[in-house]
């Protein structure tokens, strides 16, 4: 959009140029005085055909053409195995200005079963609150002083410290990483205000039907397993929490089961050389279930019900969720699925983005994405849409998950949802901080070290056919359960309607209400 705007001012020049009179080059004889006319009224002149549209504006109404997809030299990180089994995963930009370090080690929201919901994420928080015997204050300004960016995270299957800035800073970032990763100080007040926090955050969110209706997606699809329930946890959750839980936690993250990669432009004999250093003495931590051994403890609910409903007395719009459990990362339908949810809502040009907006105008805004993970995943599309046409809403979002699975994709749209998908790997690699974060994937996943070489050939391959077919082995629309968070007077009888079954009942937490 931004080159647009540079480019329009030059093209309306260019226009204007264009239908300029061309300057005689002999003085024209004066022509003789014209006999007065009669008065009449005076009457516009007609404008001219070629004037009909300003100059410029036809460059707004031609759609950009999508051209092939051209060969893109994604990068192979180069690996190394330290003694005590971490993995490093170098990338070399010469001369780049920014070197990203991410640690990520496969203890993540998974971890949490049973009955501790919220440990995960609440351990990862504690990391950035002071480590080697510096406060959170002094850790700070360790990082501002060599101008570096720290953050820690926990996902579903991992947990992950990251560390970027200047290349020529390599040493201090991996000292700094290793001593928020290795050496936390776990202090009592520190643990104390943190859940204090979380608690209250988590109370909020309870007025929010967004938080709602995916809960009780979630639940409702996957029970108490971890795949179902706030990475968060809930406000009892955490407040049952202890901070000697959190260390046990903590004293599971092993080098074994952990990688580094770096992302930059310090050379991989100088990455190879400070992360030893850093890392080289880190012992392996207590044991702990294997990925597989988590993964082996989803379970899937036999029989997930077809409607639930969250109430929301008086709000004024309602948000519509639903979803069914999908296949795993590793599956060979990964990418015609993401090819697939590219054009049904993974763009603001997606199928349900312009029926539901641009059309109807339920919503500002409807999307959809397959929530991909080592185990069990989720497919989900969303909207939040005026509480008087719920029903209608619903009907079109149904509609349009019922039909991209019914019928293969045109042949525009896949060249489109092809582009969109290349476009995007190329932005998050482009950066050294995203970079890296991509590369871990490799890791937490288990993929080919060429997975990104390899994407845009694979993406090549792909078909109307074959997307249609990886659709149909994945999603069952007549299957998928219904989330709905709103006024429950004025939405049960839109979803009657629609002839659904009677909607189970759910709080905001997600768990059923019992009658």
């Amino acid at each position: 959009m931004n080159r647009l705007r540079n480019v329009l001012p030059a093209l309306v020049l260019a226009a204007a140029c264009a239908h300029t009179e061309p300057t005689p080059t002999t003085p024209a004889s004066p022509a003789p005085a014209p006999a007065p006319a009669p008065q009449a009224e005076a009457k516009p002149a007609p404008r001219p055909e070629a004037a009909a549209t300003l100059p410029g504006e036809q460059v707004l109404a031609k759609q950009p053409e999508i051209g092939p997809l051209k060969s893109f030299d994604a990068p192979v990180p180069q690996v190394t195995t330290l003694p005590n089994g971490l993995k490093l995963y170098v990338v070399e930009r010469p001369r780049g200005p920014i070197e990203a370090l991410e640690l990520v080690v496969r203890r993540g929201v998974l971890a949490d079963w049973p009955g501790h919901e919220g440990l995960a994420t609440l351990t990862a928080s504690m990391l950035e609150t002071g480590s080697a015997g510096r406060s959170q204050t002094q850790m700070a300004a360790a990082v501002d002083a060599i101008g570096a960016d720290l953050h820690v995270l926990a996902s579903r299957e991992s947990t992950s410290v990251s560390i970027s800035g200047l290349p020529s800073r390599l040493p201090e970032m991996a000292g700094l990483l290793s001593d928020v990763a290795l050496r936390p100080n776990f202090d009592k007040a520190e643990w104390e205000h943190l859940k204090g926090q979380r608690q209250a955050e988590l109370l909020a969110q309870r007025a929010e039907p967004v938080a709602g209706a995916r809960l009780a997606l979630g639940r409702a699809v996957y029970g108490a397993h971890p795949m179902g329930t706030a990475a968060d946890g809930t406000p009892e959750s955490v407040k049952a929490l202890t901070l000697e839980q959190a260390k046990d936690f903590y004293r599971t993250f092993s080098p074994k089961d952990a990688a580094i990669i770096a992302v930059g432009g310090a050379s991989a004999k100088d990455v190879v050389a400070a992360l030893t250093q850093a890392f080289g003495g880190w012992k392996p931590g207590k044991p702990s279930p294997t990925s597989a051994e988590l993964i082996a403890r989803a379970q899937v609910t036999k029989e997930a019900p077809r409607v639930v409903l969250v109430d929301y007395p008086a709000k004024p719009q309602t948000v519509l969720t639903v979803g069914q459990p999908t296949v795993p990362r590793a599956s060979k339908d990964y990418l015609a699925l993401e090819v697939l949810n590219a054009v049904l809502g993974g763009s603001f040009t997606s199928r349900l983005n312009q029926n539901l907006r641009e059309q109807h105008g339920y919503t500002y805004g409807a999307r959809s994405a397959f929530l991909f993970s080592e185990g069990p995943s989720l497919f989900l599309a969303s909207s939040s849409v005026k509480t008087d046409v719920t029903g209608d809403a619903l009907k079109e979002m149904l509609g349009e998950i019922d039909r991209i699975v019914a019928q293969p994709l045109s042949p525009d749209e896949v060249e489109k949802g092809k582009a969109l998908l290349a476009y995007q790997l190329v932005r998050e690699l482009e950066h050294a901080t995203t970079a890296a974060h991509e590369m871990s994937q490799i890791f937490i996943y288990d993929l080919p070290l060429d997975e990104y070489r390899r994407f845009v050939p694979n993406l090549k391959a792909l078909t109307a056919e074959s997307i249609q077919q990886a659709a149909q082995r994945t999603l069952t629309p007549a299957r998928l359960t219904i989330s709905v968070a709103g006024d429950a007077s004025k939405v049960v009888p839109q979803l009657d309607a629609l002839k659904l079954p009677p909607p189970q009942r759910r709080n905001a937490d997600g768990q059923v209400i019992q009658k």
